[in-house]
This record gives structure tokens, C-alpha cells and sequence, in this order.
């Protein structure tokens, strides 16, 4: 008579999906949210993540990468040897299961680590004015402003060695948290030690991406090849998520605001993305006459920043804006990649625009 081959215990390859369904399509107030993850767990989970990750030289997510593809690697030659002894279906059944075990435990943890802040409640609703789309006239004012202080702050900018990052970090600290006190949300202390990821470098380069919050170590990845114009507002950007900020346009008009509140090299930096974000959105007729009117260095930068996102490989950026869309929308964020466009509406309402105005007529070029 043939020996039943039972098959291999893996243990909660049920219950983890079951959690990680539960968590992620539940729908859980805003408010609820807020109170409790964004404005109270999740800070003290950043401030463990965060300095820890802080002690590596080297990007924890690199370390994850490697990690995982030492672990495939041995469960295969596992996997290899279970259908040898117990068959093809039992070894296929087994890797299932222990792959819905591992996914399911991913998205928990992500969730419970970072995700959650998806769901808090927009910063729209929190400002003490109303937000509104900007109009015409309202963009093309936003951009002769910041033309204006571009050109204004530049030669301050300049003038000093370009910032680094040990050194950017160093000058962005206060200015990313004053940022966060006036829109009434918890400073980020510790703030990420901006790390290289060596492994997802390659990739960044083709696909145009500038950066990334690991939401498991809550550490920063920026891109090594960014430009000294580029790198402060990318940091603040990556610095917004680490803050709690997970919707995009916050990100950037959160980011925006804490380089404006920085000296001549972070609100250049602000200046430049600004110009670059509304220029667009500026009939054309308009915007050629702002363009003509910049200063010349002032176009150069933005004329190299164009040329170093040239880099990027068109079909890796499609192919990645695509999945990142869908991850967006499946994290509730319904406007997906396009919520990237919403950070002009929140840079361009009243509690956010009033601080390009403010440096251009309270703050010293110099300082």
C-alpha cells in the first residue's frame, strides 16, 4: 500500500493574510487616524526606526535586498529538496503558502510602520484657510514671484561651497521642523541620515526617481547624482513623508515650506522647484515672457536639471509610474500619480504662498 505523504506544516499562512485583509480594507475614520497613529504612535515608532537606522553608514534597505535574496535562495534549495523527497505538488503547495505568509507579514508591518498614514486626515483640512485650486492669475503670480526671488537669492546660493548632505542635514533640521509647527503637525527628530542605496541607485537613475522613505527602517534614500540645486527640496521632500506626511502633495508643499524657511541655498532650491511646477500650468503666452525674463543663471540650473533627468530610461519610467499609480490607488490615495499636480494647490493657498513673499521683503539675501 502507497504511504500518505502529509503535507508541510506552515504555520499562520492564514491567519497573516486574514490580519493584513482586516488592516488594509477596513475603512478606519480619518480622525481615528490622526488621534491616535499619526499624532501619537507613529512618532515614537520614527523616533526608535529612525535612530537606529540612523547608526548605519550604509542603507538598511540595501541590507533588506540582500537579506531577502539570500533567504529565496535558501528556501528554492529547500524547496528543491522537498519535491525530491515528498513530490512536485507538495513542494509547490508548501511555496504558496509561505509566500502569502510572507506578503501577508509585509503589508502588516508596512501598515503598522508607515502605511497608516495614508488614511490620517489632509492637511487641507487642518489649515485655518480654505484651500481652493489656484486660477490662472494666481499661478502666473506664483511664478514671476518665484522667478523674482530665484534670481534675487541666487548669487547667496552660489556663493557658499554647494551643501552636502552630512552638512544639508545639518541646516534643514530646523527649518524642516519650524515648517511642522506652524502647520500644527509633530516635528520629526530624529530627522534621516540621507543614505545611497547602492542597489536601487541603477534603478532610480532609469526610472527619474529622486528618492524614497524606507517604511520599514524609516530611513532616507536620496539619489547620489542630484544636483546642489535639487538637493535640499528633495531631502525636505523625503523628510515630509518621514514626518507623517505619506500623500505626495503634502511631501512636496510640506518640503516647500520648511526650505523657505532656510537660508538663500534651501529657498533657491524652493525657488527653482516652484518654477519648474507652475511653469506649466502657465498659459503659454505668459510663460514666455517670465522665461525670457529670468536671470540667466537661473535658467542654467534649470536648464542642467532637465538635462540630468534625461538619464532616465522612458519605457523603466512608464513602466514604474504605472505600478506606483496603482500602489497609490490602492492606498487610498484616489488621484494616484496625479496627486504629484495637487502640491501647487497647497503651495499656492494662503498658508503656505505667504512665505515666498515673506523672504523676498523680511529675510536678508545673505543669510
Amino acid at each position: 500500500m502507497r504511504e500518505i505523504v502529509k503535507p508541510i506544516r506552515v504555520r499562520w499562512w492564514l491567519v497573516a493574510p486574514i490580519a493584513a485583509i482586516v488592516m488594509f480594507g477596513v475603512p478606519v475614520p480619518a480622525w481615528l487616524v490622526e488621534t491616535f497613529y499619526s499624532r501619537d504612535a507613529y512618532p515614537w515608532l520614527q523616533r526608535g526606526l529612525t535612530s537606529v537606522s540612523n547608526l548605519l553608514p550604509l542603507a538598511v534597505i540595501d541590507v533588506m535586498f540582500v537579506a531577502a535574496a539570500v533567504a529565496l535562495v535558501w528556501r528554492l534549495a529547500l524547496l528543491v529538496g522537498t519535491a525530491r523527497q515528498r513530490g512536485f505538488l507538495i513542494s509547490v503547495w508548501e511555496a504558496f503558502r509561505r509566500l502569502v505568509r510572507v506578503v501577508a507579514v509585509a503589508v502588516v508591518v508596512f501598515l503598522l510602520a508607515w502605511g497608516c498614514n495614508y488614511r490620517r486626515v489632509p492637511i487641507e483640512a487642518t489649515l485655518p484657510q480654505p484651500v481652493a485650486p489656484p486660477t490662472e492669475v494666481t499661478l502666473l503670480t506664483a511664478l514671476v514671484d518665484a522667478a523674482a526671488l530665484a534670481s534675487q537669492i541666487r548669487p547667496a546660493a552660489v556663493a557658499s561651497p554647494a551643501l552636502e548632505y552630512p552638512e544639508l542635514a545639518r541646516v534643514l533640521e530646523e527649518p524642516m521642523n519650524a515648517a511642522l509647527r506652524q502647520l500644527n503637525r509633530k516635528p520629526v527628530a530624529p530627522v534621516g541620515r540621507p543614505k545611497i542605496s547602492h542597489v536601487l541607485t541603477p534603478f532610480f537613475t532609469a526610472a527619474g526617481v529622486t528618492g524614497m522613505v524606507n517604511p520599514y527602517a524609516l530611513e532616507s534614500i536620496v539619489h547620489p547624482d542630484l544636483l546642489p540645486v535639487e538637493r535640499p527640496w528633495v531631502l525636505a521632500h523625503e523628510w515630509a513623508h518621514l514626518s507623517g506626511h505619506a500623500d505626495e502633495a503634502e511631501a512636496s508643499a510640506v518640503g516647500w515650506l520648511a526650505c523657505m524657511k532656510g537660508g538663500p541655498q534651501l529657498a533657491y532650491s524652493a525657488s527653482v522647484y516652484l518654477i519648474m511646477n507652475t511653469w506649466t500650468e502657465v498659459p503659454a503666452a505668459d510663460r514666455r515672457g517670465v522665461i525670457a525674463g529670468l536671470d540667466p543663471g537661473v535658467r542654467s540650473d534649470i536648464d542642467a536639471v532637465i538635462e540630468r533627468a534625461r538619464r532616465q530610461k522612458p519605457e523603466v519610467q512608464r513602466v514604474t509610474s504605472r505600478v506606483y499609480d496603482e500602489y497609490l490607488r490602492a492606498n487610498r490615495v484616489a488621484d494616484g500619480t496625479r496627486s504629484y499636480g495637487r502640491a501647487l494647490t497647497l503651495i499656492l493657498s494662503p498658508s503656505f504662498s505667504e512665505s515666498l513673499t515673506a523672504y523676498r521683503t523680511t529675510r536678508p539675501v545673505g543669510r
